[in-house]
């Protein structure tokens, strides 16, 4: 092993070591981790695996279940922790990066596949939800295993890569759903626009009868089951979620959150953060060889079909109003390829002082990784989590009794307290698609069922509605545990009647 391969394993220890550490030590935070580490939980206990279920009795029509069903499993391998949902993304980027370094292992060298692990791992995005309880690492898995697989058609590799190219589309169709023809369809068509007459005839190369059928045997019959199971998952899921939620940056029918309302064309602001720091290298090769793109494009079928693949998904949703940075993680991987294989040519070596400034651009993720990570280890209430109060509640409740949020309650306080957390709220948009709550007249009642017993009752309320609240309640309380966003309260169940007065000793 020479000098330069050991650095850049060391580098891509070093990132890998980080971000399994961030995984262990850092709780799932509001709002997407902590609901999909939830809606897992509720599968791998309830033991459907069917329907997801966003809440206890409450299907989630929002994504198809393959990310679930890994997570659940995790879950039902290692038990119910934080790591558990997170250990599947972090395994299905290492695929991502497996097929990143195959390719680049097979048509280049073995430096370069070395650097594009670095790139695509270094990347920013890529980083942070390579340990994320999402489901964009394993969207990104599945048109990475398309399009590579596509590519080692055209390169005349074995024939399995033609059925894994359906194979990486039958599990995007089980991730995100129609999305992922979308993405991996947009790419060819952009590729072919370069030289169409030459590059249409590549298209012929795939197995389309049998891998077709392999695709809609592996990710039709739970379409049909789930639509059977709770029916209307189709009009919602097809229509709302593919069409209304792209056209409509106002829309008002996610069951489950809100949507995502930014101006049309943010998607490339959010790219350069996504692609940070390696961005840089793009920015300069772009400039410097602008004069020669539309050549290139046309001439380099290698080159015009990562390029495509890693703009498209940026030239899709730059009309959509409802839009997320985690939308760019597909096109993350050709990116990283490109890199790697324009930085070939300078060996890997761009030196400023006799320092090759790559190394820098390598180290600038992990370090950034360490820093945030030491960081809320110190502060953990810099996190939207209600881990750590959950956890004080655990330990002073009696035997199974609940902890009540009032107006509000996050997914992490479901998810910490094992759906133990139960909702006070006369909102109707607070609680629909809500499971386990109560309205006031309820909790009053429920009050004043419990004077006479000795106990204390557990109350977490959003800080900026702490005194309203104990005032229209009439509560004698206790203040235990703050973290950013609630106060927790206890109380004696005989004093709640009496005059307002609250302590602030914990």
């Amino acid at each position: 092993m020479n000098k330069k391969h050991l650095i850049l394993y060391i580098i891509i220890l070093l990132l890998i070591t980080v971000r399994v550490v961030a995984i262990f030590v850092i709780p799932l935070a509001d709002t997407t981790e902590a609901r999909y580490g939830h809606i897992a939980y509720i599968m791998a206990t309830s033991n459907d695996w069917i329907t997801p279920y966003f809440d206890q009795n409450v299907p989630f029509w929002g994504k198809p279940p393959f990310s679930f069903w890994m997570q659940a499993i995790s879950y039902k391998i290692f038990g119910m922790h934080d790591f558990s949902a997170r250990v599947p993304s972090m395994i299905f980027t290492i695929f991502s990066i497996g097929l990143i370094f195959h390719y680049l292992r097979t048509f280049y060298t073995f430096t370069s596949a070395l650097w594009g692990v670095i790139i695509y791992l270094g990347f920013l995005l890529v980083f942070i939800l390579s340990g994320a309880i999402l489901t964009d690492p394993y969207l990104a898995f599945a048109t990475t295993l398309s399009m590579i697989s596509f590519m080692m058609v055209m390169k005349n590799q074995p024939s399995y890569w033609g059925y894994l190219f359906f194979l990486g589309i039958a599990i995007g169709l089980l991730t995100k759903g129609p999305l992922t023809l979308v993405l991996i369809g947009g790419a060819l068509c952009l590729w072919l626009l370069f030289d169409p007459i030459n590059r249409f005839a590549e298209l012929k190369k795939l197995p389309y009868i049998k891998g077709g059928a392999v695709a809609l045997i592996i990710s039709l019959p739970w379409y049909i089951i789930a639509e059977i199971k709770t029916p209307g998952f189709l009009n919602y899921f097809i229509i709302g979620e593919h069409f209304q939620r792209f056209l409509d940056s106002g829309w008002n029918g996610d069951l489950y959150g809100s949507a995502h309302k930014q101006p049309k064309g943010k998607i490339w602001i959010l790219w350069l953060a996504a692609a940070f720091p390696w961005v840089f290298v793009v920015l300069y090769g772009s400039i410097k060889n602008i004069k020669n793109s539309v050549a290139i494009l046309k001439n380099s079928n290698e080159f015009a079909y990562f390029f495509a693949w890693s703009v498209f998904t940026m030239l899709f949703f730059t009309m959509s109003g409802n839009i997320l940075v985690t939308y760019i993680l597909p096109a993350l991987s050709p990116l990283a390829i490109l890199i790697a294989i324009y930085l070939l040519q300078y060996d890997f070596e761009i030196k400023v002082k006799r320092f090759n400034i790559l190394y820098i651009l390598a180290l600038i993720t992990p370090l950034a990784a360490i820093i945030a990570t030491v960081y809320l280890v110190i502060f953990p209430n810099k996190l939207n989590t209600q881990n750590g109060l959950i956890a004080k509640y655990e330990n002073i409740k009696k035997q199974n009794q609940p902890i009540y949020f009032i107006d509000d309650r996050t997914f992490s306080a479901e998810y910490y307290s094992k759906d133990n957390a139960i909702l006070v709220s006369n909102n109707a948009h607070a609680i629909r698609s809500k499971s386990n709550y109560i309205n006031y007249t309820q909790f009053k009642q429920k009050l004043q069922d419990t004077q006479d017993t000795q106990d204390t009752i557990c109350i977490a309320i959003y800080k900026k509605s702490v005194d309203k609240v104990i005032e229209h309640f009439d509560l004698n309380l206790k203040k235990i545990y703050e973290d950013n966003m609630f106060i927790l309260f206890v109380g004696q169940y005989n004093d709640l009647n009496s005059s307002i007065k609250t302590s602030n000793k914990p």
